[in-house]
């Protein structure tokens, strides 16, 4: 009987010790409490409720009402409450926005592109294009390009967002010109070296007239040729970004009422506006870029003499060829880009 009575408490010892009481995790509760049989997952469940309790509540006033940055919290000194995404996040939001922007304009892009190699009006090329390959025709190269265009417009839209948010202490309230400029012009360093071959490879695609598959691109150009015209890609893209970004920004906060709200149509709008006006400043130098890195192009001495040669074809009028058609694209594509950016991310933020 005696075995029998320590076998009984020894197997008492071992559940208390498996499963403890509020009174063993918790000795500071009154003794009266009666003992709750507590599992790990309500232990762990119980001192998260405590944490959050304890820490001070995020104040909605110390965020932008527009992209608000909730997924990671750090409490600095003063109760300021700081929000992060994650930079792949925005690399995604910014990769699928690019895509259904491009989706929209693409057409008008690929008659944009033919107008600059050319020496032919808008309708001579229109008509060209309809007669050889039918409506379908504008869409040459869509599905190519649009895989092209993804981590373009992830690191356009989402790197330029991370650079900011690292700029200004992610502390949008106390951002300033100089930091919003910085981050538009390293936004264009990284862009180039990484989307250059893309762009290349784009032209390609889109003025060849027989089908031209990316791998027999690669093959013809080389890794090398790849990065033709990078140096003229970077001039045209680092000046392309401040302007944009900085425009969208300053048009986009114009439009921001008193109370920190800005609708969906000005949203568009701001990105329009930035979009068309970027695009006109940079259009000098994407016609030199495009020339340089066209098929079999002749313009094989840099940048400088194919400005000078085509300076003394058809003056300073050359350099702003397809300038319209160039704003067409670039105006809808960033507005529709960045309002499916910013709702992707209060979406991701929420």
């Amino acid at each position: 009987m005696a075995m029998i009575l320590k076998y009984r408490e020894s197997q008492k010892k071992t559940a208390a010790a498996m499963h403890p009481t509020t009174s063993d995790v918790m000795p500071f509760l009154p003794p009266s409490e009666p003992p709750i049989v507590l599992s790990p997952v309500k232990i762990a469940r119980r001192a998260t409720a405590t944490a959050l309790e304890i820490l001070p509540k995020p104040d909605p006033n110390k965020c932008n009402a527009i992209g608000q940055q909730k997924h990671t919290i750090e409490i600095r000194s003063g109760g300021v409450i700081a929000f992060r995404v994650p930079l792949y996040q925005k690399m995604l939001v910014g990769g699928i926005s690019g895509v259904i922007g491009l989706s929209t304009v693409f057409p008008i892009d690929l008659i944009k592109t033919r107008l600059q190699i050319s020496n032919v009006g808008l309708s001579s090329v229109c008509h060209d294009v309809f007669a050889k390959h039918g409506v379908f025709g504008f869409y040459r190269g869509l599905g190519t390009t649009a895989v092209m265009v993804f981590p373009e417009k992830a690191i356009k839209l989402g790197v330029n967002d991370y650079f900011r948010d690292v700029f200004c202490n992610y502390d949008r309230n106390n951002e300033t010109i100089p930091q919003q400029v910085m981050a538009g012009a390293l936004t264009g360093v990284v862009q180039v070296a990484v989307t250059n071959p893309m762009e290349i490879m784009k032209i390609r695609l889109q003025t060849t007239e027989s089908v031209v598959s990316p791998l027999h691109a690669v093959r013809e150009l080389g890794w090398k040729g790849l990065y033709t015209g990078s140096g003229v890609t970077l001039m045209r893209d680092v000046p392309y970004n401040v302007i944009f970004f900085l425009s969208y920004i300053e048009i986009k906060r114009a439009l921001t009422s008193p109370d920190g709200e800005v609708s969906r149509s000005r949203i568009l709008g701001s990105g329009v506006a930035a979009g068309m006006l970027a695009a006109f400043a940079g259009t000098p130098m994407d016609v030199v870029k495009s020339r340089i890195q066209m098929r079999n192009s002749p313009y094989t001495n840099g940048a400088v003499d194919c400005a000078k040669r085509l300076y003394g074809e058809g003056g300073y009028g050359i350099f702003f060829r397809g300038a319209l058609p160039r704003m067409a694209v670039q105006g809808p594509l960033y507005g529709i880009a960045l309002l499916f950016f910013e709702l992707q991310s209060q979406y991701l933020s929420s």
